[in-house]
This record gives C-alpha cells, structure tokens and sequence, in this order.
C-alpha cells in the first residue's frame, strides 16, 4: 500500500523582513515610559480606531524596528501573540514595546488588556524575548505603561 500514495510536494522557502521605510527617532534610545510614548504617539495618538504596535530593541535599548501587528476597531483590536513576535524574531530584537490606543481617550486598562499583556509575557519569555512595556495611549497625550504600574 505504501508504495501508491501519492507524492507530497514541500516547499523549500526563505524568510525575510521588508524594510518600508524609516524616521529618525530624536531619544534615540527606548529605556522609559516616557521614550516610549515619544516613539509610538505618531503612530497611534490620533488614530480613529485601535491600533496594536510593536518596537523591537537591540542590547543597547535602542529601537530597531517598528511594525503595526493589528489595526482594529473603534473599541477593540484582537492581535495574537504570534503576529507582534514574528518581526521580532526576523530582527533578532532582544526586547520589544507594544503599544495600543484607545480612541475614547481613557488609558486605564481594560480585563481584557491586562490578560493580553500577561500572555504576550509568557511569548516573549519563552523566545528570550524581553517584554519591556506594554503602553496604552489616549488621544490628549494620556498614557498608560503596564510596567510602572507593576504589570510587568
């Protein structure tokens, strides 16, 4: 029987990570809440929907790479933990920040932020990867840093 299956074809792949484009970051390096919330405003502070975005950081707390995971609705965005690690790992980042926003303007974490936050820890401990902050920013330069409020 084993000789009339039919042949499986494999294919043979090459991953790489696509640089779209790039800003210069003034702080240069990514060590606060405050650094961070610099680096992701312009990218989510005024955004009419959730957005899930992730920085990738060397040795030195310097960000590498920037990439938006998830863009979702008006009150929620579902990103799973595979889609913020993946161009972590194609970096070979050592730490990351994650970043969302709330359009409504309230930073406080919601159930659901929190449980997000603890399962992407457990990812990125698993891969060596070093969860530095998970922030929340509002739309009026409010932000929240899981970190400093012991989250992490």
């Amino acid at each position: 029987m084993a000789g009339n299956q039919t042949k499986k074809r494999v294919s043979i792949v090459q991953v790489e990570l696509v640089k779209e484009s790039s800003f210069l970051y003034k702080s240069r390096f990514c060590s606060s809440p405050e650094s961070a919330y610099e680096l992701f405003a312009p990218f989510v502070e005024k955004k009419d929907r959730e957005h899930l975005v992730v920085a990738g950081l060397n040795t030195k707390a310097e960000p590498t790479i920037i990439h938006v995971a998830h863009i979702g609705t008006v009150n929620q965005s579902i990103a799973m933990p595979r889609e913020i690690l993946k161009p972590l790992l194609l970096s070979n980042s050592v730490a990351c920040i994650v970043c969302h926003n709330h359009p409504s303007g309230n930073v406080e974490p919601s159930e659901t932020d929190i449980a997000f936050t603890r399962k992407l820890n457990e990812a990125c401990e698993l891969l060596n990867i070093t969860l530095q902050d998970h922030l929340i920013i509002g739309s009026n330069g409010d932000y929240y840093s899981f970190r400093s409020e012991g989250y992490l």
